[in-house]
């Protein structure tokens, strides 16, 4: 047989225990035993993020948690900080856009990681921004930004979020989301799981869900509370 080697950031290659594990005949989701497994990839997914909160799992893509993000802690006219070294930075962007919110771009050269200083300093003139969202990795340049250094500058406050598209991050370096104070974190199943694709996976710190509350952007699918009721 013909071995195929995908030479991607993502999907990654899916091991032959696990396809076989697939193989088995379709459990319904309203079952005990679906509950059971259910619970247990939660509570796996915590440590995964380094985090005591919740962990929502989506039947989604990366972009779909990404989104879910959006729609879930913002509301139409919020003003947030979208650091845009590359196709993903963009694509916060264009989500944020989408949905109403003001961005403000900080454009850095691809290939570059983000200053942080730079970043400081654009907090300071603009006390009006709710959130920096940024890649921990990003993707198409294969460059990791300064998650820690970012997160000293919104940790300590109660009227801003940093939100780390973890996508390519979470499971490859070191992501501690409670220990540096990342307050919404996404990644995707067929990245670092190395599981097929279909998953999202999305953290969110208390000062996330307090965001939440006040959120106004209509949504239904994606809807964080309903989720988190259902762990």
């Amino acid at each position: 047989m013909k071995k195929k080697y995908l030479l991607a950031p993502g999907p990654t290659p899916v091991a032959e225990h696990v396809a076989l594990e697939m193989a088995h005949p379709m459990i319904h989701h309203r079952t005990p035993q679906f509950s059971k497994i259910f619970a247990e990839a939660a509570e796996a997914a915590k440590y995964l993020f380094q985090t005591k909160q919740e962990v929502l799992i989506l039947a989604s893509t990366g972009t779909g948690g990404m989104e879910g993000c959006v729609t879930n802690l913002f509301s139409p006219g919020d003003k947030v900080l979208v650091i845009n070294g590359g196709k993903f930075g963009e694509r916060w962007g264009k989500i944020s856009e989408s949905y109403g919110l003001t961005v403000v771009w900080h454009n850095v050269e691809w290939g570059q990681a983000a200053d942080a200083k730079a970043i400081e300093n654009l907090l300071k003139e603009d006390k009006d921004l709710k959130a920096i969202m940024v890649q921990a990795s990003e993707t198409s340049t294969t460059v990791a930004h300064p998650i820690e250094e970012l997160s000293k500058l919104t940790r300590d406050r109660d009227d801003i979020l940093l939100v780390v598209d973890g996508i390519t991050g979470v499971g490859v370096f070191d992501l501690p989301m409670d220990k540096w104070g990342i307050d919404a974190m996404i990644t995707g199943s067929q990245k670092a799981l190395a599981l097929p694709p279909g998953l999202a996976l999305v953290g969110l710190s208390e000062k996330a869900w307090k965001f939440n509350e006040s959120s106004s952007i209509p949504r239904f699918y994606f809807d964080f509370k309903k989720e988190r009721k259902n762990l």
